[in-house]
């Protein structure tokens, strides 16, 4: 019976995660997985081209998604794509100038409910969620 009243808590503490319009943002033109490419692109290392596998590798999905996604920004023209000249298999993109002043506008706005979740919990318990999270992950889809 305990076991159950864990797992009855558990529940009740995700779904008042849930509710908690955490991640409710704030409407923009772009879809969140637009915006996540963009910001990936934009919070990069700058010293390095960034590759469609790159994007796909730190945003943990698959590459035919971020091509996907890169093909409508640039449709947009908020990201550019370059073709290696060694490698014509390797596309490495960019934002423009207009993609650069989109991410500029929406930047802190995007992330206000993430920052007060950092400001309330603090760093060392925003590292441990994000282990906990992580390590979640790792399960893959419960089913």
């Amino acid at each position: 019976m305990k076991e159950y009243q864990t797992l009855q808590k558990l529940d009740r503490s995700l779904q008042a995660f849930r509710l908690s319009g955490i991640y409710k943002r704030s409407q923009t033109k772009l879809s969140d997985a637009d915006i996540m490419v963009m910001f990936c692109v934009a919070f990069c290392d700058t010293n390095q081209r960034l590759k469609l596998t790159d994007v796909a590798k730190t945003l943990r999905v698959t590459l035919p998604a971020v091509t996907h996604k890169v093909n409508d920004l640039v449709a947009k023209k908020y990201l550019e794509k370059e073709t290696s000249n060694k490698d014509l298999r390797v596309t490495y993109i960019r934002l423009t100038t207009q993609g650069k002043q989109f991410v500029e506008s929406i930047r802190d706005e995007y992330y206000q409910p993430l920052k007060a979740l950092v400001d309330h919990i603090g760093e060392e318990d925003t590292k441990n969620l994000m282990r906990i999270l992580d390590k979640i992950s790792e399960m893959g889809k419960i089913s």
